[in-house]
């Protein structure tokens, strides 16, 4: 008998990992590879037994390998705020799928120095390791599996810890050593705020995110309409790299999907990595993580994507074909839509959740959690579109002790929102996208129209739901596209964004674009230009300014608040092909036909570079305001202080 523990010199493959009822479960086949250092002869026998499960100790299962990091002498666990606690135990035997919660679970239970308590699920881990292997980033299993549980506390004091485990019904609670955590109060997680809900907030400062969307680490689309090359699919270290080019520019923020061909964690057991229903990719888990922590070293911050239409569409990129919910791969459903109404998709969505929560919602580079992306792509219509959001958004909620917002978000444009999942309480904000196209005459609709109908349009704008609108895809048509109106897009988006009212930047849709042409200084451009800017307060406003060159009008949006306005005036003629803009000289812009006397100062920004070109302090009289605005070509941006507000 030969124990695969290494120390026989007979090991396990993968290595590393340990035989369980986990294992079996899994396995579909078995065998023995014998290697001899020199010719020889020998006679092998070889026994198998088989057996159904390992069967349960009678009074549960044991808890073994209890690690407490930061446990003292004193006889208390030590942490501080801010930073993440993990503790780690290994229950035997090992569940059969240890990702079942109605198998096995466990949960610290949390009494804060407030007196709330909290409960903290816990979630089964293989430890990974993964190599750089030129072509691909290669991940193996790199010990034995165990139990873990993450904390974040945000109060200094003590904490009183408690451990429950076991199955459902029949669960054992355990008193464990206090943790005595040290620090300030801490909050770094970005909320909706409380005064002016329709933009973000981390501590008590206005966070506007400045980002691309990061889907995957390749786009096929991108190959075929802009004629990028394909990135190879590395993985986390394609997501490094990215990211460190993104937070140097001046972005903070970024989408990415946890699809099949990307980051999920459950999907046909037939393709590399996965392992079927209800059992999570665990090479997928461990490389999330790494792109969560990379984020956050380099300050930005995420906008997860838990479902991709494609995988409950028959028709839009159609993925139900491969998901393992469908009959035809062994799953309990007939049909896409029945993964937003059978009780077998809704179940096993909650065990998802439940994992997805506890193993990354303490991480503070999460933005929030997107449900959907383009739900109304999904086969799911009518009233079970805002049942299953409301069902699913609350629990959410409930699970998240960290309180992350929650999302889901439309294809084409605002148009397409459903008002009935907008209005929703548990829905936190809203994600669109921008896309434009050509008109019967050949022109394209300005991008800077539709972002400002995103927010503005008469009784169908949504500033009417008073929640953050994100636009997470952007970048000319979704398809085939003249180059000169993705590029001008690109140059465009986040500046009328800001003076419209959205909660933050757009995100371009098109990343490889941007990455292998170096076309990177918008992020900066308007990170600048937003340095030390507030948009929140309850009479802060997008207004419609007149602006004019010598020979057609100009497009001007203006975010006012009391004592400040910014403005953004863009050639219509450029911003709806791009191309070379012409440069324009005699051009103005009218502030007010009626405005106060003042003290003002006035400073012109190059959008482009993202630099101040122009400024000067006038006495205005009252009444009509008409500024001339600096030579330029394409577009310019104005900021407008009223001294006397300036001084406070």
């Amino acid at each position: 008998m030969f124990d695969l523990d290494g120390r026989s010199g007979v090991a396990a493959e993968p290595p590393l990992s340990r035989w369980s009822a986990e294992s079996a479960a899994v396995c579909g086949r078995t065998g023995i590879y014998l290697w001899s250092a020199a010719p020889s002869q020998a006679r092998i026998a070889i026994h198998a037994a088989t057996f159904s499960a390992l069967a349960e100790r009678q009074h549960g299962h044991l808890l073994t390998d209890l690690r407490l990091p930061g446990l003292g002498a004193d006889g208390r666990v030590h942490a501080r705020t801010g930073e993440r606690w993990e503790m780690e135990l290994r229950p035997e035997p090992w569940p059969a799928n240890p990702y079942d919660p109605d198998e096995f679970r466990v949960d610290a239970l949390i009494t804060r120095p407030d007196g709330a308590v909290q409960r903290v699920p816990g979630f089964a881990s293989q430890p990974m390791r993964g190599y750089d292997r030129g072509d691909a980033e290669a991940v193996e299993a790199a010990g034995a599996p165990r139990f873990a549980i993450r904390f974040r506390p945000s109060l200094p004091g003590r904490h009183r810890l408690r451990l429950s485990a076991g199955k459902p019904g029949a669960e054992r609670t355990i008193d464990l050593p206090d943790i005595e955590v040290s620090g300030p109060a801490w909050d770094g997680y970005v909320r909706v705020d409380r005064d002016d809900p329709r933009f973000f907030r981390v501590g008590g400062d206005l966070w506007w995110p400045i980002g691309l969307n990061l889907n995957s680490t390749y786009d096929r689309r991108s190959q075929e309409v802009n004629g990028t090359k394909l990135t190879p699919p590395r993985g986390t270290l394609v997501y490094a790299a990215i990211l460190d080019r993104l937070a140097a520019a001046g972005g903070d923020a970024a989408e990415i999907w946890m699809s099949s061909w990307n980051l999920a964690l459950e999907w046909r057991a037939d393709w590399p990595g996965y392992q079927g229903l209800g059992r999570y990719a665990q090479g997928n888990a461990w490389r999330l993580d790494r792109v969560l922590d990379h984020a956050w070293s380099r300050g930005i911050r995420i906008n997860l994507v838990i479902n991709n239409h494609g995988q409950a569409s028959p028709n839009n990129d159609r993925e139900w074909k491969d998901n393992p919910y469908n009959v035809r791969l062994g799953g309990p459903l007939a049909e896409a839509i029945e993964l937003f109404e059978h009780p077998a998709a809704l179940s096993g969505q909650e065990r998802l959740r439940r994992y997805i929560i506890a193993r990354y919602a303490d991480h503070p580079a999460i933005l929030g959690w997107k449900l959907w992306s383009e739900v109304d792509l999904t086969a799911a219509r009518g009233e079970l579109v805002p049942r299953w959001h409301d069902q699913a958004a609350e629990r959410w909620h409930e699970l998240d002790i960290y309180d992350h917002p929650v999302t889901t978000h439309w294809a084409g444009d605002f148009r397409r929102v459903n008002p009935a999942v907008a209005e929703l309480a548990e829905i936190d904000y809203l994600c669109i996208d921008a896309y434009r196209r050509a008109g019967p005459d050949g022109r394209w609709r300005l991008l800077a129209d539709i972002l400002a109908d995103s927010t503005q349009y008469p009784n169908r704008g949504l500033q009417r739901y008073r929640k953050p609108c994100l636009v997470t895809e952007f970048g000319a048509g979704s398809g085939a596209s003249p180059e000169g109106c993705r590029q001008v897009d690109h140059q465009t988006g986040a500046w009328a964004a800001a003076v419209s009212g959205h909660a933050g930047a757009p995100m371009l849709w098109w990343w490889e674009w941007v990455d292998q042409g170096g076309r990177w200084q918008p992020f900066g451009a308007i990170r600048r230009f937003m340095a030390g800017e507030d948009l929140r307060g309850r009479e802060a406003r997008c207004v419609e300014l007149s602006a004019a060159g010598p020979v057609r009008e100009l497009w001007c949006r203006a975010w006012v608040r009391p004592g400040r306005l910014l403005a953004y005036v863009q050639d219509p003629a450029w911003g709806s092909m791009g191309g070379e803009a012409s440069r324009l000289s005699g051009a103005w812009l009218e502030v007010a036909q009626h405005s106060t006397p003042g003290d003002l100062r006035v400073e012109w920004w190059d959008c482009d570079r993202g630099e101040r070109i122009a400024s000067e302090e006038l006495r205005h009289p009252g009444g009509r305001l008409r500024l001339a605005i600096p030579d330029f070509s394409g577009h310019i941006a104005c900021k407008l202080q009223r001294r006397e507000e300036e001084a406070r």
